[in-house]
C-alpha cells in the first residue's frame, strides 16, 4: 500500500520540521522530500518557497488529506 502523511510537526516559524508516515515512522521535512522525489509518496509533490522544499498533497477535492489537515504530532 502507498505511504501517507498521517500527521506533522510544525517549527517555531509554523513551517513543518517532521512527517508522521502511514507506517509509523517520523522522518524529516528533507527526508520527506526525498522520499517523494524517488516516488515513494505518491499523492505528493515538491514544492520550493523561498528556496526551502516542502511537501505539498496533489490537488484534488478532499481537504481531509491535506498535510495541513493532518494532526500535530
Amino acid at each position: 500500500m502507498a505511504l501517507r502523511i498521517t500527521g506533522k510537526r510544525e517549527g517555531p516559524t509554523g513551517a513543518n520540521t517532521h512527517y508522521r508516515l502511514s507506517d509509523e515512522r517520523i522522518v524529516t521535512r528533507a527526508d520527506a522530500v526525498a522520499m517523494c522525489k524517488r516516488g515513494e509518496l505518491p499523492g505528493y509533490h515538491v514544492v520550493v518557497i523561498n528556496g526551502v522544499e516542502y511537501l505539498r498533497d496533489n490537488p484534488d477535492t478532499r481537504e481531509e488529506d491535506n498535510i495541513d489537515s493532518q494532526p500535530d504530532i
